[in-house]
């Protein structure tokens, strides 16, 4: 299948020279987490993302021009694997199709997703764990945990931890595009002061209908359609979150093989510093070999902060199930020290449930 044949060809554009501002209200009014930019000539130049407008302390008048990544390209000829291959492993929710320079359309990861086959798996395989936050958190505390995770979602709980919704980019980027106008009492000047720090974490929330551990992923894929993301919750009546499942989540496990490398590697400009952490990782492969389950990639998105700090996260897709880690540091080595450490550890803690499960009787719930 050709990306021509699923690719969204009306595609909402803007320029360097808009603002912020701009961005995120298209962005909450139309539930897009990207929008090319494209200069006076219409040649494409970049993206922006939702996740690039997390600082709340962000002026909402500043221009795009400051805040467009490049994005690999995909043309109108490329097949589905490509298209996989490229989200996965840059991290993108969405990459342009381009032609000649101009931009023809958009595929994101739930175009793909809906054209995937995923066979018996459930979603408790490919979910990542779930980093909750309290309803009547400030939104902006709830921005700080995310910068911290390196993550863009978050389910919300009440004081007794049951899912109550879940909070993403698209659901403050209205707030954040909206500062509110503060008189201080000791000057005749005003200053804008971003609505996030005054506003709760249930007062921009979406109501989320939840899926149970042990469903299977093809029963549910078509929910990606409404929604961005599913939110496995346990079973019995208390309804605690325990995972969160992404249409890149599910294509990591999909991703086509590598023959050369298990290793993926994203965001990464600087040639020292990936070999840095893929040396770190395959060390971790090695010691690990023989010990778990074959091994069928490791995928690794890198952000480096102005404060210097890299924030690294990793998920290793084994046969029979995904284990995530996230670690900071001052430079590559030291971040991708605290990931393999974290990443060991939870490898070990993984052998040691199952063999706990040989142990005992096995428990079946019914499949949805």
């Amino acid at each position: 299948m050709k990306i021509s044949d699923i690719m969204t060809g009306d595609v909402l554009t803007l320029s360097p020279d808009d603002t912020i501002a701009k961005a995120l209200n298209l962005m909450y009014k139309y539930r897009i987490n990207q929008i090319p930019i494209l200069d006076k000539y219409g040649n494409y130049q970049g993206m922006v993302f939702a996740k690039n407008f997390l600082n709340v302390n962000m002026m909402s008048t500043a221009k795009l021009k400051n805040f467009v990544s490049t994005t690999p390209v995909l043309g109108p000829s490329d097949d589905l694997k490509k298209s996989t291959r490229l989200i996965v492993t840059t991290g993108n929710r969405a990459l342009p199709v381009v032609e000649d320079s101009k931009l023809i359309g958009i595929i994101s990861e739930t175009d793909v997703i809906l054209k995937t086959h995923f066979g018996s798996t459930i979603v408790d395989n490919v979910m990542a764990d779930a980093i909750v936050i309290e309803e009547e958190t400030a939104l902006d505390s709830a921005l700080a945990k995310m910068r911290r995770y390196n993550i863009s979602r978050l389910p919300v709980v009440d004081s007794s931890g049951v899912l109550t919704g879940i909070v993403n980019p698209l659901d403050r980027a209205k707030i954040m595009a909206t500062p509110l106008e503060r008189i201080s009492k000791d000057s005749r000047t005003s200053s804008l002061q971003p609505a996030a720090k005054q506003v709760k974490v249930k007062d921009t929330m979406r109501r989320i209908i939840p899926v149970q551990t042990g469903t299977r992923l093809r029963n549910v894929v078509e929910r990606f359609k409404d929604c961005e993301e599913l939110v496995v919750v346990t079973r019995d009546k208390a309804r605690k979150p325990i995972g969160i499942v992404t249409p890149r989540d599910a294509l990591e496990t999909i991703l086509p093989r590598q023959s050369h490398s298990l290793i993926h590697i994203a965001n990464v400009s600087d040639m020292d510093s990936r070999m840095i952490i893929e040396e770190q990782i395959a060390r971790f492969l090695k010691k690990i070999h023989g010990k778990s389950e074959d091994v069928q990639s490791v995928l690794v998105y890198v952000d480096k902060y102005k404060t210097r700090k890299y924030s690294i996260r990793a998920r290793l897709i084994a046969a029979k199930h995904v284990i995530g880690a996230k670690a900071v540091g001052f430079d590559p080595l030291s971040a991708s020290k605290k990931l393999v450490s974290i990443l060991d550890k939870r490898t070990k803690s993984e052998r040691g449930r199952k063999v706990r499960q040989r142990q005992q009787p096995s428990i079946r719930y019914p499949l949805p």
